[in-house]
């Protein structure tokens, strides 16, 4: 059996190991800055290609943080007396340098009306000042593990924007009746706005279409309630900016995105075509081994029979 590694053999190289390593090999420490904006310029190239390692969904809720602009129906986890709820942004806003005191009470959507609800409606909380530059939060129930995701819907909202790094959607699933996750069915745009004609109060409780247009996505029926939404989806890893940072882009894909980079700073600044051709030929087959890794992960072949 594979023993374990130590820390010290796992790959942790960081973005300045990186930059560092692009001077090296162009034997230009004057191109401190270039270096890292081409760098960075690489990643943005290559986040929009397919890897094993951008396949993305939001079912990790993240807690609050400070001076954050959350989307209609972002979703954060917070403890409360013991127990760890889930809270839904009513309106898309910034938060506070502050949390707000959040509520144990839990938030019943109404039957009437639009979204944000009043300020002062059992199991809401406003901070920043509330809508609309600030939030009202709403609290959806306990928390749970698998269940509960970064997105959730607003009653008699149906229409949602999608994750900053999103670049190809794969699969939506509704949460409904507590803990039954089911695959919502995509229909197109101008079939769910011909359903549209019955708005804003459906006969249904939960989405069960959806249709993606203006990079958004639609949901019929209109949600009622507050159903949490899974996506799946092929996403961008993070630019890293501190030299500190460290991600997939500067430790398994680091050798494709080195050469990329190196590639661009010989043709534009160097102005050494043979060179930029060169290095952007090894990045391809950088690239080409990356994807070839990620076919090898997904495929089910079984137990290899052997001689005995």
């Amino acid at each position: 059996m594979p023993s374990e590694w130590t820390s010290q053999q796992v790959d942790n190289r960081t973005f300045g190991d990186q930059w560092s390593r692009v001077l090296d090999d162009l034997n230009k420490p004057d191109f401190l800055v270039q270096a890292q904006q081409y760098l960075q310029d690489a990643m943005r190239f290559f986040s929009r290609r397919p890897f094993f390692f951008n396949d993305f969904d939001n079912t990790n809720v993240p807690v609050w943080a400070p001076s954050t602009i959350y989307t209609q129906g972002a979703t954060i986890q917070a403890s409360v007396g013991g127990t760890i709820y889930s809270f839904v942004a009513m309106n898309q806003g910034t938060s506070g340098l502050v949390a707000p005191t959040w509520p144990t009470t839990l938030f019943v959507a109404p039957t009437t009306g639009f979204p944000p609800p009043p300020v002062g409606t059992a199991g809401t909380v406003i901070e920043n000042g509330g809508p609309p530059t600030g939030i009202l939060w709403a609290n959806t129930g306990p928390f749970q593990l698998g269940m509960t995701t970064g997105f959730t819907t607003v009653y008699q909202i149906n229409q949602y924007i999608l994750p900053i790094d999103l670049i190809m959607l794969r699969r939506v699933e509704v949460t409904w009746a507590g803990n039954l996750r089911i695959g919502m069915v995509e229909i197109p745009y101008d079939e769910l706005r011909d359903y549209d004609v019955i708005r804003p109060f459906s006969p249904a409780t939960y989405p069960a279409w959806f249709a993606w247009y203006q990079q958004q996505l639609y949901f019929w029926p209109y949600p009622v309630a507050q159903f949490p939404i899974t996506l799946s989806y092929r996403g961008a890893p993070p630019i890293p900016v501190k030299a500190t940072d460290s991600n997939i882009w500067t430790t398994q894909a680091e050798a494709c995105i080195r050469y990329h980079a190196e590639g661009r700073l010989y043709k534009l600044l160097i102005h050494d075509e043979v060179a930029a051709q060169d290095c952007f030929q090894m990045a391809e087959e950088e690239y080409r081994q990356l994807v070839t890794q990620g076919a090898e992960q997904t495929k089910i072949q079984g137990i290899v029979p052997s001689e005995w």
